[in-house]
């Protein structure tokens, strides 16, 4: 994975991030749908003459149309929604601030210990939110492309005047387990965090011995010391094949990365995982936060339809 060295731009229209290196070594919020559309989109080559060819190359050409992509409305809406969750979720998570090395120290320490302990009061910011959708409608392709617009990986050395020793990950997008358990979700995570970063946690943590509280513990602490900008889950209806309150136990502690670490958390599903979200996510309305749920539906007959076709 590609790791990007940090670059500090201020945010001047936006004084609430002003002092946070999290946040001003994120790329700049884009300005107008014009640009997201611009950034988002693509066309592919398209030459006149290759009509003209043998079928055999054409169809190589056809193929083209697989890298596709014409941003339209829910895609702005997509971009806009991580633009803020990312950058919330950051307000109070500042590491030049006391607290992130005090929660980093009661982490290590529950993790030495083995028992698990509240950590300090915290005042998260993070505002997740859930997309369902039919499937093959492009869903994760959309997520996709819209975190691609952020580096997933940015190295702090020195901040102004200040050292910072830090491997910023501004994304990571796992997808859910396909028996809805907690431990392969957690076994995920430590593989996810070694592409992007180049550690070895999975190595280190992801043994069949360990306990499901363990991982879960030191999941937390890579979230916070690598100051995990967003989680996405992906797949979630794979929640509704988990047992024995399974699916119930892994929401409450996505949510709990929310209220104790202040992390956003995405989760991306097919139509069935809303039944899972509603029924048995205790406290579902906190995955929503104030941008509230966004349903992705088959196109209609209309203007985007127009520009999809058209443009294609």
């Amino acid at each position: 994975m590609i790791e990007h060295q940090a670059i500090y731009t201020e945010p001047e229209l936006l004084p609430d991030y002003k002092g946070n290196p999290l946040v001003e070594a994120l790329p700049p919020v884009l300005e107008d749908s014009r640009e997201v559309i611009d950034m988002l989109s693509y066309n592919g080559e398209y030459h006149d003459e290759e009509r003209q060819y043998a079928a055999r190359y054409r169809m190589h050409y056809v193929l083209r149309l697989f890298r596709y992509f014409q941003p339209l409305e829910q895609h702005l809406d997509i971009e806009e929604r991580f633009s803020h969750c990312i950058r919330q979720g950051y307000l109070h998570r500042n590491p030049l601030l006391p607290d992130y090395a005090m929660a980093l120290a009661e982490g290590h320490k529950a993790i030495k210990s083995g028992e698990y302990v509240i950590p300090r009061a915290y005042n998260p910011t993070a505002s997740g939110f859930t997309i369902i959708g039919l499937s093959g409608v492009g869903k994760t392709s959309a997520v996709t492309r819209v975190l691609n617009l952020y580096p997933q990986v940015i190295v702090h050395s020195r901040y102004r005047d200040t050292p910072l020793i830090l491997k910023q990950i501004v994304w990571l997008k796992l997808e859910c387990p396909h028996d809805g358990l907690i431990k392969g979700l957690c076994m995920e995570f430590f593989g996810a965090v070694d592409y992007a970063a180049g550690t070895n946690y999975f190595e280190m943590y992801a043994k069949r011995t360990t306990t499901i509280d363990l991982m879960m513990m030191r999941m937390e602490q890579i979230v916070r010391l690598h100051c995990v900008g967003v989680l996405v889950i992906d797949e979630v209806q794979h929640l509704c094949l988990a047992k024995s309150g399974g699916s119930e136990k892994m929401l409450n502690f996505l949510v709990s990365l929310v209220n104790k670490i202040g992390i956003p958390v995405v989760l991306i599903g097919t139509t069935p995982a809303k039944d899972v979200l509603q029924k048995k996510f205790r406290q579902a309305r906190r995955s929503s936060g104030h941008q509230g749920d966004l349903l992705w539906d088959r196109m209609e007959n209309d203007t985007s339809w127009d520009i999809f076709v058209s443009t294609m």
